[in-house]
C-alpha cells in the first residue's frame, strides 16, 4: 500500500477542497505588504526556541567619532537654544528654528555621506532625538516627522539611481525639503483619496506616457513647504503600459510640489474650501506656519513615469519599501521621544520626593510603589530603545519588532503619565515651574506618539500581523499560495507536501509548550554564566513556545490574517509585546555590564511582563471558540502553582530606592537627563535634590535627638555653625525649587 497516495486521496485532498473554498487566497496588495521589512528576533520567539545566540553575540550601538562630533556641536547649540527660550518663558520661534537646522544640514541627518548628508546611523538619530525632547518634546517631534520620517530612506531603498542622484544632494543640503504624505482616513494603511491613471498622449507609442494623479488632504510634517511629497495611491493602467493592463495596486510617486496642478494650504486647513487656493497656497510662502505643517490636494498633475518608486520594472516595490521606512523611522523616533519623558519624568519625581522627604509623601507605600514602577519603566523604555537600534544598525527592518515595541510603549507610557501625575499631585492647580516645565512635556508626548504611529487602533492587528505573524510562520504563506493556485492538482500537492509539515511543526510546539509550562522551561536552553537572571531567560523559552502554539491555534488552518481588528489577536499582540520587551531588559543588563545593583528593575520587569502574559493566555484560551479546548489548553499551558506573580511591593521599593539615593544605578537609569542640562527650574530642582542628599546624615541626627526643627539644635549647641549653614541652604534650595523663586537661576 502506497501510504503516500492514500493519504493525499483520503485526507489531504478533502482537507484542500474545503480549504480552498473557506479561505481567501492572497491578494496582490497582501503579497506587497508580507514582502515589506526584515523578520529579526520575533521569527526566533515564534519559532517557540529561541537561538539566544544570535542576540547574545549582536554588539551594543555605539556612536562613531564624527557622530559625536555633530551631537556635541550642533545638536547641543540646538538644546542650548531651545534651553535659552525656555528660560525666558518662550518658546524657540520657527523663523529662528529653521534657518538653523539648514546651517547645519539637519535635512540630511539620515542621508549616506555619498549624497552629501551626514550619514547617522539610527543609534545616532535616537540620540539625537532623546536629547532634544529633554528639552522640548514638540521640536523633537518636528524633527523626527520632517527628517526621520522623510523621503531618505525610501530613496535609498528603492529608488533609481537617476532619482537618488536627482533628490538627494539636494534635500542633503538644505535646497529642497522632502515629505511623506500622510491623510487624514486611511484604509489598511493605504490612502483611498489618491488616484494615478497611465495616459498615453500617442495612441501609438508608449514612449510618451505620462501618469495623471489626483488625491485630496495630502498632509505634511511641520515646516516650510516640502519641495518632495512621497505619495502612495493607487495605479490604473487602462492600456498596459507598464505590463498587464487594469489595476496595479498600490504604488508610490514622487511628486515634484512645484507642477502644475498641485495646491498648497500652509499651516491650516481653513483656506481649502474658500475658492482662494493657488499652486502654492493663498497665501504663498512667504509666511507660512511652519508650527502647524500644511497640506497637499492635487488636481490633474501629469507627472512622468519616471517618478515611480521602482520604475519601470519593479514598480510593485514602492509600498513594501515605504512601510519598510516607516518602520524604520518609528524604531528610530517613538523609543527616543517616550526614554526621554518618561526618564525625566522618573528622575523629576525622585527629586520632588526627595525634596519633601520629611513629609509624609515619601514614606507612604503608595507613593514609593508607584516611583518603583516609575522607575522599571523608565529602564524597560531605554532597553526597548537599544535594543531596536542595535537592530537597526545591523541593517535590519524589523516591522513587526518595531510595531510590537510601539504597542507597548504606548501602554506604559499613559501608566507613567498616571504615576508621576500621582507623585507630584500635592502641587497643587498652580505647580511650580519645574513641575510645569515636566509636566507641559509630558502632556505633549502622548499626542505626539500617535501622530507618529499613524496606525489607528484598529487597523493595528492587521498591519502587524501580516507583516510578522504570516511572514515568519514557516508554513502558513506557502500554503495560502497552494490554495489559490489556478490549477487544483498542482496546488493539492504542494498542499500536501506542506500541510503535514505542518502538522509535524504544531506537534513539536504542542510538546515545547506543555514541556515548559510544566517544568518552567528548566530543561530548555538558555546562554550560560548569566547568575541571577538564567532563570529570567528560561521563562521567555517557556512562553516563546505557549505563543507559538496559540499562534497555530488562532492562525492557521481557518482563514489568513484578516483586515478587522479580533480581541484574541489583540491579546497575542500584547503577549508578544512583553515577550520582546523582556528580551530588550534582558540585554541591557548584559550590555551595561551585569550590574547586580540593576537587579531589582530585571526583577520587576520580569515580573511585569510574565504576569502579564499570563493573564493575556488566560483570556485567549478562556474565549477560544470551540468549546471545551480552552479549558483543557489552559489546564496544560497555566498548571496550578506555575503562574507568573505581579512584582512584589519588596522589589517594587528596592526600584524606588535606587532613584532617592544617589548610586550608580541611578546615574546609568536617570543620569543623562541632567548632563549638560541648562533648563533653569529643572536645573534648580536636581540642584535641591543635591544639597538635600548632602545633609541627610545631619538631618537623621537631628531627628535621633528627638528635635524637629535644625535652628532649635544649633542654638542648644548641638551643630555647628557650618552644618547649621549646610541646613539652610539645602532649605534655601529646596523653597527655591519649589516654588520657582528667581533664587532658582
Amino acid at each position: 500500500m502506497d501510504w503516500n497516495a492514500w493519504r493525499r486521496r483520503w485526507l489531504t485532498e478533502p482537507l484542500y477542497r474545503r480549504m480552498r473554498n473557506s479561505v481567501s487566497p492572497l491578494t496582490a496588495f497582501q503579497r506587497q505588504v508580507l514582502s515589506a521589512g526584515d523578520a529579526w528576533w520575533e521569527a526566533q520567539l515564534l519559532s517557540g526556541r529561541p537561538d539566544w545566540g544570535a542576540l547574545t553575540y549582536v554588539r551594543p550601538a555605539v556612536l562613531s567619532a564624527g557622530e559625536r562630533e555633530f551631537l556635541d556641536g550642533p545638536v547641543a547649540e540646538l538644546c542650548a537654544r531651545l534651553e535659552q527660550a525656555r528660560n525666558q518663558g518662550e518658546e524657540l520661534a520657527a523663523g529662528a528654528l529653521w534657518p538653523l537646522l539648514r546651517e547645519h544640514r539637519y535635512e540630511g541627518m539620515a542621508i549616506p555621506a555619498e549624497h552629501g548628508g551626514l550619514g547617522l546611523t539610527a543609534w545616532a538619530q535616537s540620540e539625537l532625538l532623546r536629547r532634544v525632547a529633554l528639552r522640548s518634546v514638540s521640536v523633537a517631534y518636528l524633527l523626527a516627522a520632517r527628517f526621520v520620517f522623510g523621503p531618505a530612506g525610501l530613496l535609498m531603498l528603492a529608488g533609481s539611481e537617476a532619482q537618488r542622484d536627482h533628490w538627494l544632494p539636494r534635500l542633503a543640503g538644505g535646497h529642497e525639503s522632502g515629505a511623506v504624505a500622510s491623510f487624514a482616513v486611511e484604509n489598511d494603511i493605504v490612502p483611498i483619496q489618491a488616484t494615478g491613471v497611465v495616459l498615453r498622449e500617442n495612441a501609438c507609442s508608449h514612449e510618451d506616457a505620462v501618469l495623471r494623479l489626483n488625491w485630496s488632504g495630502a498632509r505634511h510634517a511641520p515646516g516650510p513647504r516640502p519641495g518632495l511629497l512621497v505619495l502612495p495611491f493607487r495605479l490604473h493602467d487602462p492600456d498596459g503600459v507598464l505590463g498587464q493592463p487594469g489595476e496595479r495596486g498600490v504604488c508610490v510617486a514622487l511628486v515634484d510640489t512645484s507642477t502644475a496642478g498641485v495646491v498648497h494650504y500652509p499651516g491650516s486647513c481653513s483656506w481649502r474650501n474658500s475658492g482662494q487656493g493657488a499652486a502654492h497656497g493663498p497665501h504663498g510662502d512667504a509666511a507660512p506656519d511652519m508650527a502647524r505643517g500644511g497640506v497637499f490636494d492635487g488636481h490633474d498633475v501629469q507627472v512622468p513615469l519616471a517618478a515611480l518608486v521602482g520604475a519601470p520594472a519593479a514598480i510593485d516595490r514602492g509600498l513594501p519599501a515605504l512601510l519598510a521606512t516607516q518602520s524604520v523611522a518609528k524604531g528610530i523616533a517613538l523609543p527616543a521621544l517616550s526614554s526621554a519623558s518618561v526618564s525625566l519624568a522618573a528622575h523629576a519625581s525622585s527629586a520632588v520626593l526627595r525634596l519633601q522627604g520629611d513629609g509624609p509623601g515619601s514614606e507612604t507605600l503608595g507613593a514609593r510603589s508607584r516611583l518603583g514602577r516609575l522607575a522599571a519603566t523608565a529602564y524597560r523604555i531605554e532597553a526597548g530603545r537599544r535594543f531596536l537600534s542595535a537592530g537597526l544598525n545591523l541593517g535590519y527592518r524589523p516591522v513587526l519588532t518595531t510595531a510590537l515595541l510601539d504597542l507597548g510603549i504606548f501602554d506604559e507610557v499613559r501608566r507613567s503619565m498616571g504615576d508621576s501625575m500621582d507623585l507630584l499631585g500635592g502641587s497643587g492647580p498652580t505647580p511650580a515651574p519645574a513641575l510645569a516645565e515636566w509636566q507641559e512635556g509630558l502632556h505633549e508626548l502622548l499626542p505626539t506618539l500617535f501622530g507618529l504611529d499613524g496606525l489607528a487602533a484598529k487597523n493595528r492587528n492587521t498591519a502587524v500581523l501580516a507583516l510578522g505573524v504570516m511572514r515568519v510562520h514557516p508554513y502558513l504563506v506557502e500554503e495560502l499560495e497552494a490554495l489559490g493556485r489556478p490549477d487544483t492538482d498542482e496546488g493539492c500537492l504542494a498542499f500536501d507536501r506542506l500541510a503535514w509539515k505542518h502538522a509535524g511543526a504544531a506537534g513539536g510546539a504542542l510538546t515545547r509548550a506543555i514541556a515548559g509550562a510544566w517544568t518552567r522551561g528548566r530543561f530548555s536552553s538558555c546562554p550560560r554564566l548569566l547568575g541571577p537572571v538564567t532563570r529570567h531567560y528560561r521563562r521567555v523559552n517557556r512562553y516563546a513556545a505557549a505563543l507559538a502554539l496559540l499562534v497555530e491555534i488562532l492562525q492557521p488552518g481557518v482563514r489568513p490574517v484578516e483586515t478587522r481588528s479580533e480581541p484574541a489577536l489583540e491579546r497575542l499582540l500584547r503577549a508578544l509585546a512583553a515577550l520582546v520587551s523582556l528580551c530588550a531588559v534582558l540585554k541591557r543588563w548584559q550590555d551595561d555590564g551585569r550590574h547586580n545593583a540593576d537587579l531589582p528593575l530585571v526583577e520587576w520587569c520580569a515580573a511585569d511582563a510574565c504576569h502579564s502574559i499570563d493573564n493575556l493566555m488566560e483570556s485567549m484560551l478562556e474565549n477560544l471558540s470551540v468549546a471545551g479546548a480552552g479549558a483543557v489548553l489552559k489546564g496544560l499551558l497555566l498548571p496550578p502553582g506555575m503562574r507568573s506573580p505581579a512584582p512584589d511591593d519588596a522589589v517594587t521599593l528596592e526600584c524606588a530606592q535606587l532613584l532617592l539615593v544617589p548610586s550608580d544605578t541611578r546615574e546609568r537609569l536617570v543620569g543623562t537627563v541632567w548632563a549638560s542640562h541648562g533648563l533653569r527650574h529643572l536645573g534648580a530642582l536636581e540642584r535641591a535634590y543635591e544639597c538635600v542628599v548632602n545633609v541627610q546624615g545631619l538631618r537623621e541626627q537631628i531627628r535621633q535627638a528627638g528635635l524637629k526643627d535644625w535652628r532649635l539644635a544649633h542654638v542648644r549647641g548641638g551643630l555647628t555653625d557650618a552644618q547649621a549653614a549646610a541646613l539652610e541652604a539645602a532649605e534655601t534650595a529646596v523653597i527655591a525649587a519649589l516654588r520657582g523663586d528667581e533664587a532658582a537661576s
